[in-house]
């Protein structure tokens, strides 16, 4: 799953013209069988560090789960605060205890860093978080790629501790990479690059070597121990969660957009905002994030 935190990781367009190059060369020399298989060992990536807020609200009985925010990767730290103002002031004008949490961070990238550790980073929020609040359970709402760290601390690490989850432009099971390679111009390639890992799994640390800055984002690849840990092996949803997810049709980092991003599990809400705001305004896969409308749907799913 080629998802919108590769887009970050290649500084470059010769870095994503190379990924093209290097899979459509695989494909014409023949059978992945002709290379020696690598495995699909997970890369090396360092953990990154955190910027994480003072624990300074309390929750209500009114409102008795704190709200932590996990950002995605578009954009630095030093761009957070802007991004996030609309949804994080739609939240506490409901008096939630609100806290946005930034992992993984390199160079000042969110969730740059090896992203089980990233998870790991969540994972001593949460309980730090809990510890001070008193509160028994806390709400999420992640945006890309900080829906994968999300994922991977509720399902692999049993973050039990969740009420509610409420995902903006995740990437799931579905996604193709395509919308990647659109970035930088390469459009209907012959295969994509979700397809290409799939074939050769061995490209996976050839790719890591050549390209360590996507090491974190071919992390999660299908080939990738850490995409399986999370989406393989029984559902991605957990007991006594309540998920909702909201994606829109003019995504062009998560694709294809919907499939790439909708959970198709019993119980899950899955919506375009296209669907739910016919007259908002356009937004694509940043700007739903900073969406008047979508932090306005992100309340409701929290506080039906």
């Amino acid at each position: 799953m080629m998802i919108g935190n590769l887009g970050r990781c290649v500084s470059a367009r010769a870095g994503v013209v190379g990924l093209a190059l290097v899979s459509a060369l695989a494909i014409a020399t023949g059978p992945a069988g002709a290379v020696p298989d690598s495995g699909s060992a997970a890369p090396q990536v360092p953990a990154g560090t955190v910027v994480a807020p003072p624990v300074d609200c309390r929750p209500t009985s009114a409102r008795p789960y704190p709200v932590i925010v996990l950002p995605g990767a578009d954009g630095t730290t030093a761009d957070t605060a802007a991004q996030w103002a609309v949804m994080t002031s739609a939240l506490r004008a409901q008096s939630a205890c609100t806290l946005v949490f930034q992992g993984g961070i390199v160079n000042g990238r969110r969730w740059a860093g090896d992203m089980p550790s990233s998870a790991r980073q969540l994972a001593q929020f949460v309980a730090e978080v809990k510890e001070t609040t008193g509160a028994a359970e806390v709400d999420i709402v992640a945006h890309s790629a900080g829906s994968f760290v999300a994922n991977y601390y509720l399902k692999v690490l049993g973050g039990a501790d969740v009420h509610n989850v409420a995902l903006l432009a995740p990437e799931a099971r579905g996604c193709d990479g395509v919308g990647l390679l659109a970035q930088y111009g390469v459009t209907d390639p012959p295969v994509t690059p979700v397809q290409v890992l799939q074939a050769m799994p061995w490209l996976l640390p050839v790719m890591t070597a050549a390209m360590p800055d996507m090491a974190p984002a071919l992390q999660l690849s299908p080939v990738s121990e850490v995409y399986r840990a999370v989406m393989d092996n029984g559902p991605l949803t957990q007991p006594g969660v309540r998920y909702a997810v909201i994606a829109t049709k003019n995504d062009a980092v998560a694709t294809p957009a919907g499939p790439c991003s909708f959970i198709t599990e019993p119980g899950v809400t899955n919506v375009f905002y296209e669907d739910v705001f016919p007259g908002g305004p356009a937004v694509d896969h940043s700007s739903l994030r900073s969406s008047p409308d979508a932090a306005n749907w992100v309340v409701a799913q929290l506080y039906p």
